[in-house]
């Protein structure tokens, strides 16, 4: 980390003080209580007394002069002085900043309310119950945090029309993720149904009381959400916006269902290392129903560098920048030692990855800052904050869908091992890639779920069915996310980015 620099202040000043001649041409400053002697060996004191009293004005040319390295060597002196001393403030309170980024906060809301508007218009009667559903969610606080869940969301009899719903079901881990991580997106989304509502001119009952008011207050309410970084809250727009359309349809649905893996057969309590075994054959199960998808047949198709395998990489690249983030939860938990032990290594041994990727990314002839402002993909944020929501809410529900992204043990894929022969042949990037692979093979990571559940003895009914499905759920996500690089970048003949500014577009259903 840097050292602290005087010039970080935007709008610095001296704290009011109290000056005052003391003794041998010596200069007194009071705060409060406290008094400060100062001298300086060949400047007056009435020199040294003239500057303190310009430090008190931030609108003063000293602060101007001083950050242009135009002042004399004492007076740069005295400000760090008094700067290691508490004395000088911020006296920008940042709202200027705060209020134009809550402006654009609301246009980006409104921009992506009016996209799934037009959606939403041309078959209101379909979406209808679906509207009515992600209000009551958004409105719901009950996001399970007294105690663990005994059903996955949005499942059995009780979900009804909405059973096995997949984007209700990304919708509810969103929703969880960011009640936690962060509750400013809840206004946003707020605000973007908000905009269909009145877009489409329908209304749900509660929903019109409830906006009452309302409108004076946005932008005071909307000053939270410009605390977000740019580039995550239209991550989350788009992402809100992508899994409301896609519930009434087809393939918003399940690709399956956990009824035909009988989960609920599971009615004893077991090992932690059962629980290993039976995700490794459930999952193994469903690869094979679930058979090729379309990244896979497009990726083996490709016999150069397309844009298709570069979406690859730059999705890569925003899931290792993130994925550190899952184990937060799980650090922070008083489990036993050999097991906290094992995750601190496995947060060790997976900090930096995303260096792999950007480097692929550079080396594959891409600009590294267009990567890095690049907005991810729904499916891609989804993947993340579902692995965190998993690790806050069931640890072994998470140990046993961990496989997913590891790898299955002794499972061999002919896609990656095709992707990385193109990318090695392509401006030596194969070396970085390589790496990447190499590193997670050289440290056993298709063995984590074994090693992980290996340390947990014992495994509820409700808990291993929750885990089996959380492993089912996060081996689709997997899917999809892989399904929709090739939507989008599959099309490409000159690589676009995905976002709303100029030059880059959002993924479409």
């Amino acid at each position: 980390m840097e050292r602290w620099d005087i010039d970080r202040y935007r709008r610095p000043a001296l704290v009011p003080c109290e000056v005052a001649p003391g003794d041998d041409d010596v200069l007194t400053i009071g705060v409060g209580d406290d008094a400060i002697d100062l001298s300086f060996e060949g400047v007056a004191r009435d020199e040294v007394a003239d500057v303190v009293a310009q430090l008190m004005r931030p609108s003063s040319d000293i602060w101007t002069k001083l950050n242009r390295g135009a002042c004399p060597a004492w007076v740069r002196a005295l400000t760090v002085q008094l700067d290691a001393l508490s004395l000088i403030e911020e006296t920008d309170s940042g709202i200027d900043s705060v209020t134009s980024g809550a402006e654009r906060a609301i246009a980006m809301c409104a921009e992506v309310g009016q996209r799934l508007a037009a959606v939403v218009e041309a078959r209101l009667a379909m979406y209808k119950d679906t509207l009515a559903a992600v209000h009551e969610m958004l409105a719901d606080d009950d996001d399970e945090r007294a105690a663990p869940p005994g059903t996955f969301p949005f499942s059995g009899k009780s979900a009804g029309p909405f059973a096995d719903n997949f984007a209700l079901q990304a919708l509810h881990f969103q929703l969880a993720y960011a009640r936690r991580n962060a509750p400013e997106l809840l206004i946003a989304w707020q605000r973007v149904l908000a905009e269909v509502f009145r877009h489409v001119c329908w209304f749900l009952a509660h929903a019109t009381a409830r906006s009452r008011g309302q409108k004076d207050a946005a932008l005071e309410s909307f000053r939270s959400v410009a605390s977000l970084d740019p580039i995550d809250l239209e991550m989350y727009l788009l992402s809100f916006a992508h899994f409301v359309e896609l519930v009434p349809l087809r393939v918003g649905r399940r690709m399956m269902s956990f009824a035909s893996f009988d989960t609920a057969r599971f009615d004893d309590a077991c090992s932690g290392l059962t629980l290993a075994a039976r995700a490794e054959r459930l999952l193994i199960r469903a690869l094979d129903q679930l058979g090729s998808n379309a990244y896979a047949s497009a990726a083996l198709a490709c016999n150069e560098i397309t844009p298709l395998v570069k979406g690859l990489y730059i999705e890569q690249y925003h899931v290792t920048d993130r994925f550190v983030e899952i184990l937060g939860p799980l650090l922070s938990r008083r489990v036993q030692r050999n097991l906290r032990a094992r995750l601190f290594q496995y947060f060790q041994e997976e900090y930096g990855h995303e260096a792999f990727e950007l480097a692929t990314c550079v080396a594959l002839g891409m600009n590294e800052a267009d990567v890095r402002a690049s907005v991810p993909l729904p499916l891609t944020a989804l993947y993340i904050d579902t692995y965190t929501v998993l690790a806050h809410r069931m640890p072994t529900a998470f140990f046993a869908s961990i496989m997913v992204t590891e790898g299955l043990r002794d499972q061999h894929s002919p896609v990656h091992a095709h992707i990385a022969a193109l990318v090695e042949n392509a401006l030596h990037a194969g070396d970085i890639a390589a790496k990447h692979g190499e590193t997670n093979d050289e440290l056993n990571h298709p063995s984590l779920s074994r090693l992980f559940l290996a340390d947990v003895p014992h495994v509820t009914a409700a808990e291993q069915r929750y885990s089996l499905e959380a492993a089912l759920f996060m081996l689709e996500v997997n899917m999809r996310q892989l399904e929709s690089v090739a939507y989008f970048y599959g099309g490409q003949t000159q690589l676009e980015f995905h976002g709303l500014r100029e030059g880059r577009r959002a993924l479409e259903v």
